[in-house]
């Protein structure tokens, strides 16, 4: 199959959304699909993937508690036209189909290719699609296949806009055997990773700040904070240095406060073998509940969270955890997840996938 897929980010801005796509366009061209992957960007000169094309400027605004960067260009028209009428797609793959304004430019050009949506978003209130209420009515309506990342961005997505909808999550491409934190115990001191956006209070960075202090003041030296993304001491890194990060820890803290539809950040960790301690929010416990792998803890509650870190820190429920770790994320594979996509692209069920199965 041809398959355009978007994202109305800006692709030169690390984000779970654009991963999910760049992780979906490589896995389904693996299986033999011909792939293009189509989205705004800040930096079009620094994109090296020859699947993706670049168009439109970038508008920053505040959507659902995050700085979002999309376009609100309306020269993308005449590329848009120009793309799906040489790329002739048989299915256009939508990101957050609600969002503006390339998602509609690539639904009126790519006529007569199967229209599929994929809904991101998970919020504690529903201004924005009440506001918007028309707007995502008419894409709505012209969607032949809706897919939600969790059962979260599900309910959240048809409160407001009921239709069939198809929970698959997020695709990641899954480390090898060799790239995973090494079986050992917890260092000392332990080694806790945060990874992600410092400056967005709803990541929780501030409250995981707070958890080690509380640590710092009852057993001192004995934690240490490793951080990596935007506005933290280090910065954001490459795949290499993320790799390095996550190989050199031994928790994973993702303190997110809310508006999460699945936390691509805890999964990444279990992946690369290492527990994760997480809010317990909605885009969370969906899936990490039940897992041994990780520990969950009242969102913005910097106390419980220096509990659960010190539970984990213990080291024989590290060593279960960990163990258990690459297993909890291996059915999120991308090769997996892209399986599930490819049979909704043929009018096929999906197969629902757990990492409690």
């Amino acid at each position: 199959m041809r398959i355009l897929l978007t994202t109305p980010y800006d692709l030169a801005v690390p984000g779970g959304v654009n991963r999910h796509a760049r992780e979906l366009a490589g896995a389904l061209a693996a299986r033999g699909h011909e792939v293009r992957l189509l989205g705004p960007s800040s930096a079009p000169e620094r994109e090296t993937d020859p699947r993706v094309t670049t168009c439109g400027r970038i508008w920053v605004g505040a959507l659902n508690g995050a700085r979002s960067r999309v376009t609100l260009d309306p020269r993308i028209w005449p590329a848009v036209r120009r793309l799906t009428a040489e790329f002739r797609p048989e299915v256009v793959h939508l990101q957050e189909p609600f969002l503006p304004l390339l998602n509609p430019a690539v639904l009126l050009a790519a006529r007569g290719a199967r229209r599929v949506g994929t809904f991101h978003t998970y919020s504690e209130t529903s201004r924005g699609y009440l506001w918007a209420w028309p707007w995502c009515r008419w894409i709505n309506r012209r969607l032949d296949v809706r897919i939600a990342v969790s059962a979260a961005a599900r309910d959240f997505a048809t409160r407001w806009h009921p239709a069939p909808c198809t929970v698959v999550p997020n695709g990641l491409a899954l480390p090898p055997p060799a790239a995973r934190r090494a079986a050992r115990p917890p260092g000392r001191p332990v080694c806790v990773l945060f990874v992600g956006r410092a400056d967005e209070p709803r990541k929780g960075y501030a409250v995981l700040e707070a958890a080690l202090r509380i640590l710092e003041r009852e057993t001192p030296g004995a934690f240490v904070l490793e951080a990596v993304g935007p506005a933290t001491p280090r910065g954001p890194v490459d795949a290499a240095g993320l790799a390095a990060a996550y190989a050199a820890a031994d928790v994973c803290a993702v303190p997110s406060r809310g508006g999460e539809s699945f936390g691509y950040v805890a999964l990444e960790a279990l992946a690369h073998g290492v527990p994760a301690v997480a809010s317990r929010i909605r885009g969370y416990e969906d899936w990490l509940a039940g897992t041994p792998a990780a520990e969950l803890v009242p969102p913005g509650d910097a106390g419980a969270l220096a509990a659960g870190l010190r539970a984990l820190a213990d080291p024989g429920r590290h060593a279960r955890a960990a163990a258990a770790a690459p297993g909890a994320a291996a059915p999120y594979g991308a090769d997996a997840v892209a399986a599930q996509v490819e049979a909704l692209y043929a009018g096929r069920p999906a197969r629902t996938i757990s990492s409690h199965q």
